[in-house]
């Protein structure tokens, strides 16, 4: 199985040009965009929500919750949302089928989703667990509807004949439109194949010609000038745009080897924080049962042979405190250390300008992930992610939780999660973030990727991208099924549940309180799936 979805903040289409199925001028408003496409993960096709975060700090509304700025494009047609939909899945797609919504009386674009044209048949007989084509298209019209949609457009990419009325488009688009018309009558359906796009049922050979109308025109639009511009780039197949290549060979071993010693450094201060045999210190000093020395002797009162052990034991125990102590104080170093390797690699890649490599030290890259096994300093550097949270995360780092160490974790938390307190990533952490986080996974064995790709995909799922947190949490979960962060989150990604921020801005769009729902449908096929997604915030004049 193979869905992607998006939304798109983008100008369109409106109601004539769409509706005539040729180009015309038209205006068009503001939407976000995604898309998803993964194999395993359950569900046939996960919601993206791609709402840009700049734009979405630009104003804000008095009451101090905030709404996107859109940026002002003008759109001249159709062809600029087909333009537009490889942008947003980060892919050209091949043999696939594309779902629009669109809402408002500027026709403002949301959810974007794709899904494999195979995906679209119909389930066969003595076979429960092939592709269940009906599910998927109902799932599909679910999110459509969820989303705020007045109508749909479908837009089918292939290279087979859609004249064939068993073949794959022509089912895949009949399936589709069938069940979004039960409750968005008048679902359009554009086809872009190898040669060139047109409106599946046009007959006006002015209009929409045989062969197409030259893909080149796509190319020549104003949105995707503006995609150019704005340094977009359209990756030739999927695995292009996801797939992380390696590192040379010798930074591997460099890094591989780093991380084996800063592995078992960890470990050592780890075993001498503890008593022996399983014991550990209580909070006041005493020990728990098979602590130390073992249990007081029977019967040993103050003076006897007993009692004599008994002073030892207690002068032993005091010797073994201080041992514990000082370990304790040297693995928070060891955290903090860890924080800083992370912090200065991050400091060093946002210094660079866009598209310059920075080299980044194999040695500390091999730490970092090493480092990130170790709960308190994956957390330390989630917490990172956030404006004003140093002292928070060094703390964390340094595993010296309390009270208000919880509640500012949770308040940092809230800012992603909640729909309240939300806040849109900040480019300027997370970019620089992201690029270390994918170097480490280059860089590291494949056994120590899970916690690099679990914070990948949350950066992803926090900016919207639905489609690359779909794509790095099942890495995570690849190398540990039972990773319990990534399944939580993917749970979020197969159930459509959005960040916070964009949950807010949906709300204040529909003028309810939908997105603190979470906009989920309720709809799950059975089935692997597949996501991509990206993030923009456009409009037209």
């Amino acid at each position: 199985m193979n869905p992607d979805n998006g939304t798109v903040r983008d100008g369109v289409p409106d109601d004539s040009s769409a509706h005539d199925n040729c180009v015309t001028d038209s205006p068009a408003h503001d939407s976000p965009a995604n898309d998803n496409s993964r194999r395993d993960l359950a569900g046939n096709a996960i919601p993206g929500y791609g709402i840009s975060p700049d734009d979405l700090r630009r104003s804000a509304v008095p009451n101090g919750r905030q709404v996107p700025a859109a940026l002002v494009v003008r759109v001249a047609g159709p062809e600029d949302l087909l333009a537009y939909v490889p942008y947003r899945l980060g892919f050209e797609p091949v043999e696939s089928a594309v779902v629009v919504s669109l809402s408002g009386p500027r026709q403002r674009v949301g959810l974007v989703a794709r899904v494999d044209l195979a995906d679209l048949r119909l389930r066969r007989p003595g076979d429960p667990d092939g592709p269940d084509g009906a599910a998927t298209a109902r799932w599909l019209a679910d999110h459509v509807v969820a989303d705020g949609a007045d109508r749909a457009v479908v837009v089918l990419y292939t290279a087979t004949d859609v004249t064939a009325p068993s073949g794959a488009a022509r089912r895949a688009a009949d399936l589709l439109r069938a069940r979004l018309d039960r409750r968005l009558p008048g679902t359009e359906v554009w086809l872009v194949t190898p040669t060139g796009f047109r409106a599946l049922d046009c007959t006006d050979p002015m209009c929409c010609p045989a062969q197409g109308r030259p893909l080149s025109a796509l190319q020549g639009t104003r949105v995707a000038a503006h995609m150019v511009l704005e340094g977009r780039t359209v990756a030739g197949t999927r695995e292009e745009r996801y797939t992380l290549r390696p590192a040379p060979e010798a930074a591997r071993t460099q890094a591989r080897r780093a991380a084996a010693r800063w592995t078992d450094t960890y470990r050592r201060l780890l075993t001498r924080t503890r008593f022996p045999n399983g014991g550990a210190m209580f909070p006041n000093g005493g020990l728990v049962d098979g602590a130390a020395f073992g249990p007081r002797p029977a019967g040993g009162g103050a003076g006897s042979p007993a009692g004599g052990t008994a002073r030892t034991s207690g002068r032993g125990i005091a010797v073994r405190a201080e041992q514990v102590a000082q370990a304790e104080r040297a693995l928070a170093d060891w955290g903090a250390e860890s924080l800083s390797l992370w912090r200065a690699a991050v400091r060093a890649t946002s210094r660079a300008a866009p598209g310059e490599h920075v080299p980044l030290s194999p040695v500390d890259l091999g730490k970092i992930g090493a480092a990130l096994a170790d709960t308190p300093v994956r957390d330390a550097v989630l917490l990172s992610l956030v404006p004003g949270t140093a002292e928070t995360a060094l703390r964390t780092a340094r595993r010296e939780a309390d009270g208000d160490t919880d509640r500012s974790t949770g308040a940092v938390m809230a800012q992603i999660i909640d729909p309240q307190r939300g806040i849109p990533p900040d480019e300027d952490i997370t970019r620089p973030a992201r690029a270390v986080l994918e170097a480490v996974v280059r860089h590291v064995p494949r056994n120590r990727r899970a916690p690099a790709y679990l914070l990948l995909a949350l950066v992803a799922w926090w900016h919207g991208d639905g489609g690359l947190a779909a794509e790095r949490v099942t890495d995570a979960l690849g190398v540990d099924a039972d990773y319990r962060l990534a399944l939580l989150l993917r749970s979020a990604i197969v159930g459509g549940v959005p960040p916070g921020w964009v949950r807010r801005e949906q709300a204040l769009f529909h003028g309810d309180s939908r997105g603190d729902s979470g906009g989920d449908s309720g709809g799950d096929p059975r089935g692997d799936s597949r996501g991509d997604a990206g993030s923009d915030e456009m409009a037209a004049v």
